[in-house]
């Protein structure tokens, strides 16, 4: 589902950062997603469209949650990961 929606996904300044499921459920996604600005998560937020295509792929739109994280944060240190 991700990769048909890349233009609302540019459009609403997202960036998946990582992306995976649990290994022993995957039903269960975790992400971390980059926004470039609070206008840009707020546009997701707002996108009916996006939220109606990503609940046909399966996505439980109603319990989902955002956790707001420091602009001080950091990745791939000290080393780059390679998940393959």
């Amino acid at each position: 589902m991700v990769h048909s929606v890349g233009d609302k996904m540019k459009e609403h300044g997202m960036t998946f950062v990582f992306a995976g499921t649990q290994k022993d459920d995957d039903s269960m996604l975790h992400t971390v997603i980059h926004f470039e600005s609070e206008a840009h998560l707020k546009s997701f937020s707002e996108d009916q469209e996006l939220t109606r295509l990503r609940a046909e792929a399966g996505a439980i739109v109603e319990t989902g949650t955002f956790t707001p994280i420091t602009d001080e944060a950091f990745i791939n240190y000290p080393m780059v990961l390679n998940l393959k």
